[in-house]
C-alpha cells in the first residue's frame, strides 16, 4: 500500500515539474517576443527633411508603429494563442511598450484559472538614431 501511495506522490511531482518547466519556457519565449515586438516598433520612426529629429529634436513614431509591434510579436513568439498589444510607453511620446500573453495549458486544474495560466511580458524600447543616445 505504501508503495502505491508513493508511485502516486512521484507520478504528481513529476507532473508539476513538467507544467513548471512549461510555464518557464512561454515566459522566455513571450519575454523575447516582447524585446522583438518593442525594438520593431520603436524603429518606425519618422526621418528625412522637416523631422523632429533631423533637427535635434526627439524622433517621433509612425503612425503605424503599433502594426508592425503587434506583427512582430506574434511572429516571434512560438507560443499557440499569443495576443501582442503596442502603445506608446505612460508618460512618453516616443518609447514603445509591448505587452505580449498567452494561455498555457497545465495538467492539473489551477483555482481560479481552470486548465490554463496567463503568462505575460512587458518590454519597452526607444528609438535610436545615428549619433543620439537612447531616448528616455
Amino acid at each position: 500500500m505504501f508503495a502505491l501511495a508513493f508511485v502516486f506522490l512521484i507520478g504528481g511531482l513529476l507532473a508539476v515539474a513538467v507544467d513548471l518547466s512549461q510555464l518557464y519556457e512561454a515566459r522566455v519565449r513571450l519575454a523575447d517576443a516582447a524585446e522583438q515586438a518593442a525594438i520593431a516598433g520603436a524603429s518606425q520612426v519618422v526621418v528625412g527633411p522637416g523631422s523632429a529629429a533631423e533637427s535635434g529634436g526627439p524622433p517621433q513614431l509612425l503612425p503605424d508603429f503599433q502594426a508592425v509591434c503587434a506583427a512582430a510579436g506574434d511572429a516571434m513568439s512560438a507560443v499557440r494563442d499569443t495576443t501582442t498589444s503596442c502603445s506608446t510607453a505612460a508618460g512618453t511620446t516616443n518609447e514603445v511598450e509591448a505587452r505580449v500573453s498567452a494561455r498555457v495549458p497545465v495538467m492539473f486544474p489551477v483555482p481560479g484559472e481552470g486548465g490554463s495560466i496567463t503568462v505575460t511580458a512587458t518590454f519597452a524600447a526607444a528609438p535610436v538614431l545615428g549619433g543620439q543616445g537612447p531616448v528616455g
